[in-house]
């Protein structure tokens, strides 16, 4: 090997650490927007339910069971019994939705993922729902799961018209970056970073990455 070639090899990987360690910066806030959009989601859910269907008892339970202000392992155990006594409804994927979201605020990446997941594979729940689950899955487990299977877990969200696109691009980007495709992951968030339609936050965190290559 040539000196240039072990420069060129050292400049590689000296900017895909770059890269990895600004994309950690960013990573609670990606990961807390998701738990967020849960959070925000559910609440919606619990009113549409009630409205649609006048089902208050139904609506009630799911309350109940999410309170924030119970032990976070209760609150878990609550969501998780009330989603096996629901399938197929709306608050019942919420509520596992839910469950993962406070198992990954408690840093069980395996059990959240676990309960993500159920969602992802119930063929009953919605397929927004189902997507959602899969990116949760899939972001509970960025740092230690397998970087080429997580990838191809998001394909289908990448899809033109898919609700959590944007998200999963992102997402496919960090997981170029584990698997050292630079070149893959400076082109999706280059197109992050330029596309009108991107939402704000994703564009802007796309942007910093894209600027710490030059």
């Amino acid at each position: 090997m040539t000196e240039r070639n072990i420069f060129d090899e050292l400049q590689e990987d000296f900017e895909r650490q770059r890269l990895e360690n600004l994309w950690k910066k960013y990573a609670p806030a990606v990961i807390a927007a998701a738990l967020a959009i849960v959070i925000a989601t559910a609440g919606m859910s619990a009113w549409r339910t009630w409205k649609t269907d006048r089902d208050q008892k139904l609506t009630n339970a799911y309350i109940d069971a999410a309170q924030e202000d119970q032990d976070a392992a209760k609150s878990v155990d609550l969501l998780q019994k009330f989603a096996a006594a629901h399938p197929g409804t709306d608050l019942g994927a919420f509520a596992l939705l839910r469950a993962g979201a406070q198992q990954a605020e408690q840093g069980d990446a395996a059990k959240a993922a676990a309960s993500f997941d159920a969602v992802a594979n119930d063929a009953k729940a919605d397929p927004a729902f189902r997507q959602l689950g899969t990116l949760l899955s899939v972001r509970a487990q960025m740092d230690t799961g397998d970087a080429a299977a997580l990838s191809a877990r998001l394909d289908p969200l990448t899809a033109d018209g898919a609700p959590w696109r944007y998200s999963a691009l992102e997402a496919q980007a960090y997981l170029a970056l584990r698997a050292g495709d630079t070149a893959k992951a400076k082109k999706i968030f280059t197109d992050l970073s330029q596309d009108a339609r991107v939402p704000q936050d994703i564009a802007a965190r796309a942007g910093d990455i894209v600027r710490s290559f030059h």
